[in-house]
């Protein structure tokens, strides 16, 4: 009975180690990355991040 439960265990692993590999093939490519750079607004005086529409802390950009 334990022999069988172990070969039925050992079976789902192949099952699944088997699919993983399959799908990692068969997957579409990923959209590269944005830079960080072209990410974050800046302010133009001072060089600080600027969030949102706020305007900046120093209180020139």
């Amino acid at each position: 009975m334990l022999k069988i439960v172990v070969l039925f265990l050992m079976l789902m692993l192949i099952i699944s180690m088997v699919g993983n590999v399959v799908t990692k093939f068969f997957a579409p490519p990923k959209p590269p990355a944005p830079p960080k750079g072209q990410t974050r607004a800046t302010c133009s005086h001072c060089g600080r991040v600027v969030v949102g529409t706020a305007p900046c802390v120093c209180g020139k950009g």
